[in-house]
């Protein structure tokens, strides 16, 4: 994979590293927050249950707010261990959110496809949404694989200056 230099033209990687992580916290405590402010009858969250003899009582606890909760909890956490990565210029500190990031690009596809599948089956009424969905969720999707490269971009830059040393010249290309 090719490195990127800037981060929009214009911002280093660190920078873009730094502003991703921010966003990540951000997005993640406002998703918190919205999970938990919104009438849970406006919107329904869905999840797949196994049990045959589920106790209904259970499935009234939120069980799917409290899993997204704390996922987002562990986004915030991770996103602030990359920020002081990037502070302290440490590349193994910076792995877990490269690794979570893949795995979370990975997620969304899958989801923008089931969800964009699942409205085009509803019928004729959900067509125009389906296909909203589908467009905006890969849009999404473009953004955030740049956002990873940014920070990966800048892992890389950091594991390489560790492995040569801080001061030392950049090595000679042939």
């Amino acid at each position: 994979m090719k490195r990127l230099e800037k981060c929009c033209c214009c911002a280093s990687t660190r920078t873009g590293t730094l502003i991703t992580a921010t966003l990540g916290i951000i997005l993640s405590i406002i998703t918190i927050i919205t999970v938990w402010v919104v009438n849970k009858h406006d919107v329904s969250f869905r999840t797949f249950i196994f049990a045959e003899d589920f106790d209904k009582k259970l499935a009234a606890l939120d069980i799917p707010r409290i899993i997204l909760t704390i996922n987002l909890c562990f986004t915030i956490l991770i996103c602030l261990l990359l920020i002081v990565a990037v502070q302290k210029r440490r590349s193994w500190l910076m792995l877990p959110w490269v690794v979570l990031g893949i795995v979370l690009a990975i997620g969304l596809l899958i989801s923008v496809i089931h969800t964009a599948i699942t409205y085009y089956l509803d019928g004729q009424d959900h067509v125009i949404l389906a296909t909203i969905i589908l467009i905006g969720g890969l849009l999404y999707l473009c953004l955030y694989l740049y956002l990873w490269a940014v920070v990966f971009s800048h892992y890389l830059d950091v594991r390489d200056e560790e492995e040569r040393g801080r001061y030392s010249k950049a090595p000679y290309k042939r």
